[in-house]
């Protein structure tokens, strides 16, 4: 007769046994989802692409390395054409009533028609050389233009009129060079994020032309988004974290909590206007999701080879994929475009 140990122990044995076929069935059933692969990729004639901007019809403008600004047809996945925009490094485009913006390194702004051969109808020069992309405060309908100057100057400019009106200067200190630049909504306060390279961070009342609030970071900012109805906003940093932050009811900064990256370097962050998540464009080339609630991570998309410079969400949905998409634009000379609805 079998002793009651043995017994107990076979009992044991098989139950645990039973477990872990069971978990395998699970986990067979229910394996964890694959990232999902882009919906298409916008390669070749193109060089390292350094900017990207939606239009709402649904035409895509991607600025690149030589100086060139690439017009890309989103319902054949087409380059409809591509010019010249500068001699340098074209790092910056906003499409807005008048025309298109851009920005090129150590030469300054231009303002192009909407026309076939996209004709240059006004530039002002500046020789700023950092790599700080300009600002406006709208999204195709805009009046102030906010450009990163010398001296760790903002240049305002009227759109309707082409000439500034104001320039935001810090004097408190040392601060670097203007590192990334948010303009934002509160309170019916039309503000203006700049960050600069030492950490600091300044709210600037735009009417106003006076800073209303300061904070400061441990790291080097490199790209800023915001979410205007929760009154939160995220950096990217040089290190291996972004950087979740707050702005209350008096303006004043807090941190709310950080996310910790594989590798270091962020270089372009966005919030989706539904407000369920956020995405980082990080230096090692890899687009990282996340919840915008919870600030888990979602998903590690791995298409690109070289740096995200870049990115953009459509703000309308494409007919020929059904869905908004976000554009990401990379050292590695391509575009892709995803779809996470």
């Amino acid at each position: 007769m079998l002793c009651k140990s043995y017994l107990t122990s076979l009992h044991d044995h098989l139950s645990c046994a039973s477990f872990l076929i069971g978990t395998f069935e699970i986990m067979t059933q229910n394996p964890s989802p694959s990232p999902p692969d882009p919906k298409f990729v916008l390669r070749g004639e193109m060089e390292p692409v350094s900017c990207i901007e939606f239009m709402s019809d649904h035409t895509l403008y991607a600025g690149t390395q030589d100086g060139k600004i690439h017009v890309w047809d989103l319902i054949k996945n087409r380059r409809k054409t591509s010019f010249q925009a500068g001699n340098s490094v074209c790092i910056a485009i906003k499409v807005f009533q008048n025309g298109i913006l851009s920005q090129c390194k150590g030469e300054g702004v231009s303002l192009w028609t909407f026309s076939d051969n996209y004709q240059l109808e006004f530039q002002y020069e500046n020789p700023y050389i950092g790599f700080c992309k300009l600002e406006t405060d709208g999204h195709e309908i805009c009046s102030s233009l906010f450009m990163p100057a010398e001296n760790s100057e903002v240049k305002v400019m009227d759109l309707n009129s082409y000439k500034i009106i104001n320039t935001f200067c810090c004097t408190s200190g040392k601060v670097g060079e203007i590192m990334v630049m948010k303009c934002i909504r509160l309170d019916n306060t039309v503000l203006l994020l700049v960050c600069y390279e030492s950490g600091d961070i300044y709210l600037w009342n735009v009417l106003r032309g006076t800073p209303i609030s300061k904070f400061k970071i441990s790291n080097v900012p490199m790209a800023v988004d915001f979410d205007e109805e929760k009154r939160k906003g995220i950096f990217g940093t040089e290190s291996d974290s972004a950087i979740i932050f707050k702005i209350g009811v008096g303006f004043e900064f807090g941190t709310e909590m950080s996310v910790t990256l594989t590798n270091p370097g962020v270089s372009a962050v966005t919030i989706r206007s539904d407000k369920k998540i956020f995405v980082l464009g990080c230096w090692d080339g890899n687009l990282r999701v996340y919840s915008w609630k919870t600030g888990r991570i979602l998903a590690v998309l791995s298409e690109h080879k070289d740096t995200i410079n870049a990115l953009s969400y459509s703000s309308k949905i494409i007919p020929l994929w059904g869905s908004i998409l976000l554009a990401a634009a990379s050292k590695d000379k391509s575009i892709s475009l995803w779809s996470f609805l």
